[in-house]
C-alpha cells in the first residue's frame, strides 16, 4: 500500500473465519544489503485465548510465501 494513494493496493493473505481477535501487531523487517522482505502478524483469539504470530516473505513480488507459524495456548 503506498502512502499517497491507499486505494490502489493488494492483499498479501486473506483469512476468512468468525473468529473474534484482538491485541493485533504488524511489523515489517527489512534488511536492503540482504534483500530480506519480511512482514510479522502476531493477533489474540479472543474467547480460545490463543496466540498466533505469522511471517510471511514479501520480498518477491510474484511469490508470498508463510515461513514460519506459531500458535500458543
Amino acid at each position: 500500500m503506498k502512502e499517497d494513494d491507499p486505494y490502489n493496493s493488494k492483499f498479501l493473505i486473506k483469512w476468512k473465519n468468525k473468529l473474534d481477535i484482538g491485541d493485533t501487531n504488524i511489523y515489517v523487517l527489512r534488511n536492503i544489503e540482504k534483500g530480506i522482505k519480511e512482514i510479522i502478524i502476531s493477533y489474540k483469539t479472543i474467547f480460545i485465548n490463543t496466540f498466533n504470530v505469522v511471517v510471511m516473505d514479501i520480498s518477491k513480488e510474484a511469490e508470498k510465501s508463510i515461513i514460519f507459524r506459531h500458535e500458543g495456548f
